[in-house]
């Protein structure tokens, strides 16, 4: 955004100072004004559009580049909502439901993708992942096939992850967030929508929006490049929540808490953290919801997870 500051009228000569204009409210210069608020955006932004950012509020439907891995984020908003699931729907781990609260982030509208992770190598020297066999790597030259640019990176371990999400000045999501970010306020049961019950613990499934079983695996074919399914996206705008491959979290797995949490990050020890989303090659419905639990030890590797980032404003 730039400003124009007005230019000063020009003075031909010096009026008189009369009793009339001694006796009227003085108004201030408007350049001055101007020019304080130019200094202010330079100053608190580093430029006038990201100053006009600050000094605004952020809101659901905004977006912003992380600088260093070059990813597009989706802001999601603070806010409250229900974590888990209610008696008869969801598996044992995913109750009690609880209250949650957050406050706002942004997160990574896409998983981290071949390229950025590939950057991520050649700037840390960490070694690239075994590169997988079949189904979409099939006759593929490797990591660097521009073919799979654009796909999750896969065979990443959580220490991989992690390491990622601090080169890229981010965070891997916790639990609570990754789960606010795919279901939203009002509770949806798949990113996309529909309200679970015991009657119908898989109300909203829709194979046709998520990479699955149905339309990649039993199709020969395994990844698929990010936001390749935009009919599925979440209500703050992130896409592939479900599907395609399961997402890294920060949080150790452990048991929900009983009572109400704020900004919950998950048990302080354990031996597994926690994975969330589905993937290409599930066929049932259960594993895309969005309260579904998964975990994983923090060395193992697998051809259907991967990961995403969040990071609270302002960010890199």
């Amino acid at each position: 955004m730039t400003t124009e500051t007005p230019a000063a009228a020009q003075v031909t000569a010096t009026p008189a100072i009369t009793a009339e204009a001694t006796s009227l409210p003085r108004k201030k210069s408007s350049w001055k004004v101007w020019s304080l608020v130019c200094f202010l955006l330079i100053v608190l932004g580093g430029g006038g559009v990201i100053g006009w950012r600050v000094l605004t509020k952020t809101k659901l439907g905004d977006t912003r580049v992380n600088p260093i891995d070059k990813a597009e984020m989706v802001w999601v908003p603070g806010g409250a909502f229900i974590m888990g699931s209610i008696d008869g729907v969801g598996e044992d781990d995913e109750r009690p439901a609880h209250q949650v609260t957050l406050s706002g982030y942004w997160m990574y509208k896409y998983k981290v993708t071949v390229a950025q992770y590939l950057a991520f190598c050649t700037a840390t020297g960490r070694e690239l992942p075994e590169f997988p066999w079949g189904y979409s790597w099939s006759g593929k030259s490797g990591w660097t096939d521009p073919a799979l640019r654009q796909h999750p990176i896969v065979n990443v371990s959580w220490n991989d992850a992690k390491a990622y999400a601090d080169w890229a000045k981010v965070s891997l999501p916790t639990e609570a967030q990754w789960e606010y970010a795919a279901r939203g306020p009002r509770g949806r049961n798949y990113p996309w929508g529909g309200t679970a019950t015991a009657a119908d613990p898989y109300n909203g499934w829709d194979q046709t929006k998520c990479a699955n079983y149905y339309n990649s695996y039993s199709q020969g074919i395994s990844t698929r490049p990010v936001g390749s399914f935009p009919a599925g996206a979440g209500w703050c705008g992130a896409r592939d929540l479900a599907g395609n491959v399961f997402e890294w979290c920060a949080d150790w797995y452990g048991p929900y808490s009983t009572t109400p949490v704020t900004n919950p990050t998950g048990p302080a020890t354990g031996d597994y953290r926690v994975v969330r989303g589905g993937s290409w090659s599930n066929n049932n419905p259960r594993y895309f919801r969005t309260a579904y639990r998964f975990n994983g030890h923090p060395m193992n590797r697998n051809l259907g997870v991967g990961f995403r980032c969040v990071v609270r404003s302002p960010g890199p």
